[in-house]
């Protein structure tokens, strides 16, 4: 047993402290259904589907909660358990139920965790006792909803999502960071300066640049530009709309196809779609002329606007957009020009970032 209040291993006091927030919540929810509680970066979450509401206002109650469970030192038990025996257990939880089905498909072993009167169908990775966890070194961060296994075809759950560090002193300094990352935030900035708007009517993902902020771009696009030349790379134009063709040829229609958005013409039946990279458009320029290995390395460069229907939910800031601009360039070379071609791009990466 390692010392109190401390563990080598903080993947497993993550994961054990999941289970440890579905005994709180079942303590408030006594019929909560339980999703799944995996360990993320920097703490854990656990999905439920919730007999009330939960706010983050509720947060500190059921903190509290899992303080007391820490307290009273009780052991992560493993089980072996057969697939009548899986049912059994969990016949009252038709998410486990869903995850064992699918989990005799594929012929996995069925594991579940007691810890005091609580059990989890669970793979593991976990710490022997709750004393090893530091209860001064975890909060409970926020609530969101998510779907189960992510689809949103399926029912919407409430995911509670929780901080753990090995320390006090790491929790504090993670929250400090991340309170100083909020007040610089591009999104606040962007609006506290003008920069960029976003309309209900464009639409969601689609920003509109103010006379601030295109400044701002263009002198983006100078320093790139700056930087593609000393590469010698060539600046080309490619238009926004392309055939499916293109991409049923360069492979992108199978993988990508629901990722694009499709441009429908009065005149033709051929698919269309707003282009999501320019890859495919390079690629025929290249292949518009017969080319010598002497004319190698052949470089393109392209300040392209790229489309992308991203799903509304996962759209951020202009980090997560359907309309941007890609400073995007193709190198066509030998394979002896391999390591020359990426240490000039090692050092425009280097350049961009200091």
């Amino acid at each position: 047993m390692e010392k109190e209040g401390h563990h080598p291993n903080i993947e497993s006091v993550r994961h054990s402290l999941a289970h440890v927030l579905a005994m709180a919540v079942l303590k408030k929810f006594p019929k909560a259904k339980l999703g799944v509680g995996p360990v993320v970066e920097n703490g854990f979450y656990y999905d439920f589907k919730l007999t009330g509401p939960l706010s983050d206002e509720d947060l500190p109650e059921l903190e509290k909660e899992m303080r007391h469970i820490i307290s009273t030192r009780l052991d992560f038990k493993e089980e072996k358990i057969t697939l009548s025996g899986a049912k059994k257990l969990f016949k009252d939880q038709p998410f486990k139920l869903d995850l064992i089905k699918d989990f005799s498909k594929e012929k996995r072993e069925l594991t579940a965790y007691h810890t005091g009167a609580f059990t989890d169908l669970c793979r593991g990775g976990h710490i022997e006792n709750t004393s090893e966890i530091n209860a001064d070194a975890f909060k409970l961060d926020k609530t969101a909803g998510a779907y189960w296994k992510g689809a949103e075809k399926n029912e919407q759950l409430t995911r509670i999502y929780g901080l753990s560090f090995e320390t006090k002193e790491k929790l504090e300094r993670f929250l400090s960071i991340r309170e100083e990352a909020v007040k610089r935030d591009h999104r606040k900035l962007g609006q506290e300066l003008g920069l960029f708007v976003f309309s209900e009517l464009v639409g969601p993902g689609l920003p509109l640049y103010t006379p601030r902020g295109t400044a701002i771009l263009q002198e983006i696009k100078n320093f790139s530009r700056s930087l593609r030349k000393e590469m010698g790379y060539e600046e080309v134009q490619t238009p926004n709309m392309n055939k499916g063709e293109l991409f049923k040829t360069s492979g992108h229609y199978n993988k990508f196809k629901d990722d694009m958005f499709t441009v429908h013409s009065h005149f033709t039946k051929e698919e269309y779609f707003l282009k999501p990279m320019n890859c495919p458009q390079h690629t025929q320029i290249y292949s518009s002329e017969p080319r010598s290995y002497r004319d190698l390395p052949l470089k393109f460069s392209d300040f392209a606007m790229l489309y992308r229907d991203e799903k509304p939910g996962e759209l951020s800031g202009l980090t997560r957009l359907r309309s941007f601009t890609q400073d995007d360039g193709h190198c066509f070379l030998r394979e002896d020009q391999i390591k020359q071609e990426f240490a000039l791009v090692l050092g425009a990466i280097q350049k961009t970032m200091n």
